[in-house]
């Protein structure tokens, strides 16, 4: 906070500043006049670290101002004086020269300035880690501005309203410096500054191409004009460049030229935590608490100084000896209060410090143990995920051919074609059990009651296309015809089942601990979504539903769109059609891509058939929920499509405005 405030200090003094550059740069060309040597020596006594020094430079210039009646430059320095009391965490006395600045504009009739008086408060409380309130003051000193003639004033005032946002809402911040008038920054001085800023503000908010755009311009400045480079944040803006470059020993330098102790340590954390080194970043978080400590122990003192020197100058001004002995008891105790809060404080911290290693290692041993199991799991399902990839297709081809009506198997050839599908469906049972514990094993993990829903939601099928397959194989081709269709439009239904159902429950146990997932294919979109659905076949329902279903397929992008995904996308899409497929009455499901107003893109799968209300458009994604008290599928579909986007860093979502059918959509591909 104190680094971020003492910009604002340099650029609310901006004139000061001017006449300073200006009376360096005609040095030789004339001797400086009073107001440039007034200018220069509280410049340098506001460096030199000597209160007394800048306190009495500070009055000369005050009373030099007054006397030409200069209130523009009256009320900017007096304000330079409530920023320097902040900077040191003179809170008592900044707080009592910004009621001394409002009681003299009112008196002097010098309304106009009355935004000094609020900025002064937006720095007084963005001293005190008080954010909200200096953006609200800040706010309030805009207002009071006039654009057109106080130009600088306006620049100023965006620069801190950004300053408090970017403690709080970042984003906002870099819109506040989107706003600052651009005749201000033609200035090198001011734009280098700002960049810096904007630079820090991007880092933050991890947006990189950002931060690349303004430290390209940042660099140009200092590296071509280093005589107007502003150089106040130099040393953060190069730890963040470093971080970004990985250059990690680069960012600790850089760190360790930082003269503001608090400021270098919280750098030092981040460069430790990206390194991966959490020792480092242990031993510098509990550097920063001392630091912390040390400043709130500073603080305290001063403030408590500046209260016992109001109470004797009160005590001063007493006559009677009671009351000054009252006053006398009451600082002592205030002090034995603050010694004792101190005290208390000291302990805490080494308490809570004490705790926090504790449990900052049972986490970090917590974690390891949870990721090595983590890993042994999703290696023993892609496992089984492997020895199941052959009988899950053997279904799925199957389910495919059969649900043509137009394809007729010969009596001889069918003992053959069945024992295939049996021997499928005997493999899978077989490795139902491991799958499902493994799954109840997972981050999510399942219920008995969850693990009874799944064995019944798969059984079920199972055991009736077993059955039927070993009736058709021992009837040998007597079966006769209409017979024989029935048992065979069974045999697809529940092949397509157990064949889906299967695989999208291993796809769950694997990808059920919100894992990232990276996302290494770039491909185009509109070419993606086509393939997809052009090698998805529709449900087995020539038997079971009396409908007529097409597929479709519409775009808002272009052709030449690219985006970066992986091979489960094509697995989350494939969940959706599946949805919209078994509940379309009818009609066309539809797949559609669309592009989002903040650069990514979207993509719709719809169905023609009945909606889902607004109260179940969550639970539709917890696993094993069914809408339907007669429905007897797994339940699973939706779930893991959310689960892989979630993997892939997407959103799904149902789109309550879709009235024909339902619609689920896809956001954030990029």
């Amino acid at each position: 906070m104190k680094k971020i405030v003492f910009i604002a200090a340099i650029l609310m003094v901006s004139v000061t500043l001017t006449a300073r550059q200006k009376s360096a740069d005609q040095g030789k060309q004339q001797s400086p006049t009073q107001e440039q040597a007034l200018v220069q020596r509280l410049y340098e006594t506001q460096t030199s670290g000597s209160d007394t020094d800048f306190y009495e430079a500070h009055q000369t210039f005050m009373d030099y101002l007054e006397e030409r009646q200069d209130w523009e430059k009256y009320y900017r320095t007096w304000m330079n004086r409530v920023i320097y009391d902040v900077n040191h965490k003179y809170f008592h006395r900044a707080f009592a020269e910004i009621n001394y600045i409002t009681d003299d504009i009112k008196k002097r009739h010098q309304e106009r300035y009355l935004y000094i008086a609020n900025m002064s408060l937006g720095f007084f409380y963005n001293g005190r880690n008080q954010p909200e309130m200096g953006e609200k003051y800040f706010r309030r000193a805009l207002q009071g501005i006039d654009v057109e003639k106080d130009p600088v004033s306006v620049f100023n005032s965006y620069l801190s309203i950004a300053q408090s946002l970017s403690f709080i809402r970042p984003a906002e911040a870099m819109a506040c410096l989107d706003s600052l008038p651009q005749q201000m920054l033609e200035n090198p001085m001011y734009d280098s500054g700002v960049l810096g800023y904007r630079c820090i503000i991007a880092n933050k908010m991890g947006d990189y191409d950002a931060f690349k755009r303004y430290f390209t311009k940042y660099d140009s400045i200092r590296q071509n004009l280093p005589d107007q480079f502003n150089a106040t944040n130099l040393q953060q803006v190069m730890v963040c460049h470093s971080l970004i470059q990985k250059d990690y020993q680069s960012a600790l330098a850089w760190c360790d030229s930082i003269d503001v102790p608090l400021t270098a340590t919280e750098l030092r954390i981040d460069v430790y935590e990206q390194m991966g080194d959490w020792k480092q970043a242990f031993r510098a978080s509990e550097q920063k608490d001392s630091l912390l400590l040390i400043a709130e122990r500073e603080a305290l003192e001063l403030h408590t100084a500046d209260m016992a020197r109001d109470i004797d100058l009160l005590q001063a001004e007493q006559e009677k000896a009671e009351m000054r002995h009252v006053q006398l008891l009451i600082v002592g105790l205030m002090a034995l209060a603050i010694i004792a809060l101190l005290i208390g404080m000291l302990m805490y911290r080494h308490n809570k410090n004490r705790r926090l290693k504790e449990q900052f290692l049972q986490l970090q041993e917590a974690r390891r143990r949870t990721e090595a199991g983590q890993a042994i799991r999703r290696a023993f399902v892609s496992t089984i995920q492997e020895k199941l990839k052959s009988p899950i297709n053997v279904l799925r081809g199957y389910a495919r051919i059969f649900n043509n009506p137009d394809f007729i198997l010969n009596p001889d050839e069918r003992p053959k074609r069945y024992n295939d599908i049996l021997t499928a469906a005997c493999t899978i049972e077989s490795l139902m059990d491991p799958v499902l514990d493994s799954y109840a094993r997972g981050t999510v993990g399942i219920s008995d009651e969850e693990k009874q829903v799944c064995m019944d939601a798969l059984r079920t099928p199972l055991l009736s296309l077993i059955n039927i397959s070993e009736v058709i194989i021992d009837g040998r081709g007597q079966i006769p015809r209409d017979e024989y269709m029935q048992l065979r439009a069974s045999v697809c239904r529940d092949a397509y089942r157990v064949a889906t159902s299967t695989h999208q429950l291993i796809l769950f146990s694997i990808y059920g601990d919100d894992i990232p997932t990276p996302k290494q294919d770039r491909i185009g979109l509109n070419e993606m979504v086509r393939s997809i659905l052009n090698s998805y076949d529709l449900h087995p329902s020539a038997i079971e539903k009396q409908r007529t279903l097409t597929t479709a397929f519409k775009t808002e992008v272009a052709d030449d769109v690219m985006v970066n995904t992986n091979h489960l996308l094509q697995e989350l899409l494939n969940c959706l059609l599946d949805n919209a497929d078994k509940y379309a009455t009818g009609g066309t499901v539809l797949m559609s891509c669309h592009a989002n107003v903040d650069g990514t893109y979207a993509i719709s799968v719809s169905n023609e058939g009945l909606s889902i209300s607004a109260a179940d458009a969550e639970r539709i994604f917890d696993p094993f929920v069914r809408l339907s008290p007669n429905e007897h599928s797994l339940g699973i579909g939706l779930p893991l499509a959310r689960r892989l986007a979630i993997s892939m860093g997407y959103t799904i979502t149902l789109d309550l405005t879709y009235t024909g059918g339902t619609r689920f959509v896809v956001s954030g591909i990029a």
